[in-house]
Formats: C-alpha cells, sequence, structure tokens
C-alpha cells in the first residue's frame, strides 16, 4: 500500500469515527423548551441507558430569591445546548451530620433523568421520580446509592435536588412573611416540570411514580394528599415517611425568630436584607443541631401546615392517587445504636430514662408495660433494642397506619409493605463495623434493593455483593414499584396484583419467603391513643431536658455559636449523632 493510499485510509477512518461519535452523540440528545440537552451512556452493564444530570428546574435560589417560592428555569441553554454529564452541586447541608464529600452550592436546584437511550417521544414509558431523605437537613440526588441506571431499562427515572435546613423550610411572620415549605415548593417545581418535558425523554406524564424515603416519604405523602397531586403524578410510594405529623405555622414561626436572632438581624431595620447578606457558613454556624425524630420533639427547621401550600396535616385528608406506604420491621435500632456510646451496655435506667424524657412520667409507664424489657431478652441488648422497639412503632409503623387508614377513603388503591430482610452489605456507612450486627431489617435497609443496587456496595471493602436470593428480593421490589409506576397498583414478578390493604390489612413481607400476610400492627391502638398527648408533653419536656442536662442538645448562642448539653447519666449522644444521608 502507497503512503498516500495509506493517508487516505486513516483520514477516511477518522472521518467515520467522527462521523460514528456525532450520531452516537445524536442518539443522546433530547430537545425541550430550554434547548438541546446532551447525555451520556450508563456503565456497564445498564450501556444501553442513557444519563441528563445536572438540568435546571428552577432559576438559581440565591440573592433576592434566597427565601423566596421557586421560579420556573425558562431561559435559553448556553449557544441552545447543556451538556448534561455530571451532576449538579448538591443543595448545602447544614449541621454536623453530613461526611459526604459532596460538592454544595445554593445554586442546587436540578434535576437528573435516566432514560433507555432508544427511547423516543412516542415511547411513553412509566416515570418515577425519586425525593431522597436526610431529615430536611442533608441529602442528594447525587447520591451514588440513587444512581438510576439500575431501574432505568424499562422506565424512565427522575431526581432532584431541594433546599435543605433554614435555606429549606425558615419561616418567618409578618411583616416579612417567608412562607418556609420551600423543599416542598421545589419538589412541586420539579414535578411540573416533568409534567412539561418528560415526554422528550419517553416518558409519560400520565404515568408518574413519586416516591421516596423518610423524610423523602414524608414529603411524598404531603404531595399525595394536596388538591393538584393528580395534576403533577398517578400514583406515590411513602418509605418510612407515611404519617408524620407536620410541625405548626407558631412553632416554626418560633424557630425562625430564635434563629435570625442567632444571626443577629432581628434588630435590622432590614431584616430580610440582613438575612439574605449572610453567608451560608454563617447561616450554618447558627442552625442548631437537631434532634433525632425519635424524642418526639419538632426539629427546628422542616414541613409545617402553613394553611396554604400544605392546608392541613397530611393525616387529614385522603392520598388523591393510589397510595402505598411502608416501614422497615427495625427502624428504631438505626437511631438507638447511633444515639449512645456504647449501645450494648444500655441498661434498664437508661431506657427508664429514655421513656420519661421523650414521653413523661405519667406514659412511660404504660409505654414500658407494652414494650418490657424482658420482651428483648432473647437480644444482645435487651434494653437497646425495647427502645428501638418504641421507636419503630411510635415514630415510622403507627403513623405509616394512620396514613394507610385515610389511604382507604379515596377507594383509589391503598398498598403496604413490610421489609423484614437484613442486608448481607450494609449501607450505613457511619455505623462501626462491630455493630453492623445488630442493626437488622433497620432504617434505610431496603434502599440498595430498591434501586438494583445488588454490587459494589460500601461494607465492608467496597465490592460486596448480595446474595442470589438477595437479587431475587430486590427484583421483587423493582417490580412492584415499575408496576405502581405504570398501573398504579404493585405486582409481583410472577404478574400477581398485590392485595389492598383494605383486604384485612394484608401487605407484602420482604423477606426470604415474600408472602401476603396481615402486618401485625395491633400496638398501634395503643399508640393512637396517646399521639397528642405525647407531642405535648414532648414540647414541654423541652426545657426539661435542657436543665436537668440529662442529654446533649446542641442549642444556638447569641454569637450563632453552637452550645452543646452534655449528658452525664445516660450516655445519649444526640446532638453529634451522625443523621445518615438517607435518612
Amino acid at each position: 500500500m502507497s503512503r498516500s493510499t495509506y493517508a487516505h485510509v486513516l483520514q477516511t477512518l477518522f472521518l467515520l469515527s467522527i462521523f460514528i461519535i456525532a450520531i452516537s452523540a445524536q442518539t443522546l440528545s433530547v430537545t425541550v423548551s430550554n434547548g438541546t440537552i446532551f447525555g451520556s451512556y450508563c456503565s456497564s452493564p445498564f450501556a444501553n441507558v442513557a444519563a441528563y444530570l445536572g438540568i435546571p428546574f428552577a432559576q438559581p435560589p440565591v440573592g433576592n430569591l434566597r427565601w423566596n417560592a421557586p421560579i420556573s428555569y425558562n431561559s435559553t441553554y448556553s449557544n441552545g445546548t447543556l451538556n448534561a454529564t455530571t451532576f449538579s452541586p448538591s443543595c448545602y447541608q447544614f449541621g454536623s451530620f453530613s461526611t459526604e464529600p459532596l460538592p454544595y452550592s445554593e445554586d442546587c436546584l436540578y434535576l437528573n433523568v435516566w432514560a433507555p437511550a432508544n427511547a423516543t417521544k412516542n415511547s411513553l414509558l412509566p416515570v418515577k421520580v425519586w425525593i431522597y431523605g436526610g431529615g430536611g437537613y442533608i441529602g442528594s440526588s447525587s447520591d451514588p446509592l440513587y444512581n438510576g441506571c439500575t431501574i432505568a431499562t424499562n422506565a424512565i427515572v427522575v431526581s432532584m435536588n431541594y433546599r435543605l435546613g433554614p435555606l429549606g423550610w425558615l419561616t418567618l411572620g409578618a411583616p416579612l412573611n417567608f412562607i418556609g415549605n420551600y423543599g416542598v415548593l421545589d419538589v412541586l417545581m420539579a414535578l411540573q416540570w416533568i409534567q412539561e418535558n418528560i415526554a422528550s425523554f419517553g416518558g409519560n406524564n400520565k404515568t408518574v411514580l413519586l416516591f421516596g424515603q423518610s423524610t423523602g416519604g414524608i414529603i411524598a405523602h404531603v404531595i399525595s394528599t394536596l388538591p393538584q397531586a393528580n395534576d403533577l403524578c398517578s400514583s406515590v410510594i411513602s418509605e418510612s415517611g407515611a404519617g408524620r405529623p407536620l410541625a405548626t405555622s407558631e412553632q416554626q414561626i418560633a424557630n425562625g425568630n430564635a434563629f435570625i436572632e442567632a444571626l443577629g438581624c432581628s434588630n435590622s431595620s432590614d431584616v430580610a436584607g440582613c438575612l439574605r447578606m449572610k453567608s451560608t457558613d454563617q447561616i450554618n454556624q447558627a442552625t442548631p443541631n437537631y434532634l433525632p425524630m425519635f424524642l418526639y420533639l419538632p426539629i427546628q427547621f422542616y414541613a409545617h401546615v402553613d394553611g396554604n401550600i400544605i392546608p392541613v396535616q397530611p393525616i387529614a385528608t385522603s392520598p388523591k392517587v393510589p397510595f402505598m406506604a411502608g416501614t422497615c420491621s427495625m427502624e428504631g435500632v438505626l437511631f438507638a445504636v447511633s444515639s449512645f456510646s456504647n449501645p450494648l451496655t444500655v441498661t434498664s435506667v437508661d431506657y427508664n430514662n429514655y421513656l420519661n424524657i421523650t414521653f413523661g412520667a405519667a406514659l412511660a409507664s404504660s409505654i414500658s408495660a407494652l414494650y418490657p424489657i424482658s420482651m428483648f431478652n432473647s437480644t444482645v441488648a435487651p434494653a437497646m433494642y425495647a427502645i428501638a422497639a418504641v421507636i419503630t412503632d411510635a415514630e415510622y409503623a403507627c403513623p405509616a397506619r394512620r396514613a394507610l387508614k385515610t389511604s382507604l377513603t379515596s377507594q383509589l388503591g391503598t398498598y403496604a409493605y413490610l421489609w423484614n430482610h437484613m442486608p448481607s452489605c450494609p449501607w450505613e456507612s457511619s455505623i462501626p463495623s462491630g455493630l453492623l450486627s445488630v442493626l437488622g431489617a433497620t432504617h434505610t435497609s431496603e434502599l440498595a434493593f430498591v434501586f438494583g443496587a445488588t454490587s459494589n456496595l460500601p461494607r465492608p471493602n467496597g465490592t460486596c455483593v448480595l446474595s442470589t436470593s438477595e437479587q431475587m428480593l430486590s427484583t421483587e421490589i423493582v417490580t412492584a414499584w415499575q408496576s405502581m409506576s405504570k398501573n398504579g397498583y404493585p405486582t409481583l414478578t410472577n404478574g400477581s396484583k398485590w392485595l389492598d390493604w383494605s383486604q384485612g390489612g394484608q401487605g407484602v413481607r420482604f423477606d426470604g419467603n415474600l408472602t401476603f400476610s396481615i402486618i401485625n400492627m395491633t400496638q398501634c391502638d395503643f399508640w393512637d391513643t396517646i399521639q397528642t398527648v405525647t407531642t405535648t408533653a414532648a414540647t414541654t419536656n423541652n426545657t426539661t431536658l435542657m436543665t436537668t442536662n440529662l442529654i446533649i442538645i446542641a442549642t444556638t448562642s447569641t454569637t450563632g455559636a453552637a452550645t452543646s448539653y452534655v449528658s452525664s447519666t445516660v450516655g445519649f449522644v444526640l446532638a453529634t449523632f451522625i443523621v445518615l444521608l438517607h435518612m
């Protein structure tokens, strides 16, 4: 072959490769009203799935838009295109809880879309929209566990960021009228974006499942009960979040007033301007580390019933779409283990102190009778497991039952599950390895299964692989969630439709047997009778907690520095409690 011929061949191959790359890029682009979005392929074995990451759905909530409702992103992309191949920064994280090396920013209102690479506008695929947890203080759609590649082979998967901490929830009364609930408004804005644009990715905006876990599950349940729910989604799944009571406007305004005083803005002639001039670091320093939710105390910054965005408590009105709620059988173990310096040596004194501090002496004896330590004598730490059982029922299982009961009145479909399996590859990265074996089916333990994450899991060495039976369990839960998005009801892999919860309180137990059975919640009869009483007692006990010095409570000084009140007898380490990203 002559040199000129060889050069011609090389030139032809080069041009052909450019053409192939161009064609490949074209297959990974979608056009919306703002311009053309370019994505990238997921890694093998999901190379047939396209990822479009970091798509703006609202204007950056900075400057005068800080502490305002989100405004739709209507701008044309720069040069008419958007390179959507990397995640956007996460929303600013608050407190001392997050150890994740994520880039943070106030400019964070972006979403991610995963879709089959060959999907077209005519595909009309069901859409699954994820809301992360994190206590309303931390969390991100870019968490590796929430990678949509694995569950977008026959559906569209979407996740979004929403504002957190005081940036997401700060509420102030007249004349400032900071309405709060900005985190919920962000999710609603993302859902509106999905309604307007998801067809470009191959999705059907009439079959949209909204699902979330913990705080994300709370938000999902709230949205299911809003008047506009039908216009934004067609079904909802609340994982470990349904039925949780929200704060009142009065509580949140009081918290907000204390916060602006800590920031040094309460006496300013322009309070709003003073607040918007503060840096995120200053805001973080003035933000109290909140108590874990199992203390029955209102979180400092959180969603609240404002009479407008959230008209009423979510359990006061039925969902407007088919609804599923479920919990893990040992939700509270994660919190109990994380809240004691040595959880395996928790004593009956610690248990009684916990009950008295949390619920008041009058109720403590009744709760102790329902959950005697002797019930847990077969475990390695009976008193710790007794505390965990109280947390599980009071904060998760029984609120979920209230939500399910309310959902029945809509007659649109009500479904329940109980996650009863301890993963062989625990995800909880902040728990010491020596305590992993005591977690059981605890809070967050279903998440890897929901996202089909069956390999390369972090504990113990980043290469953990779920067993064959666990992979089958993951397939079952992915199938059920997929059917909920497509049909409005869940099915098993054999095509059998789940029984409605109205049929004797039956749901699916996700364990080795995967059976339909009555999910026993009879203990919730007790918790339902004392729900209002315990909330009032716990709020009253807040003063007692801070004066008796029994537990760590993070408060804020007038200079904005965090102040801790340290336990001398109980061993709680609550204010420094590392809240998991998935809470």
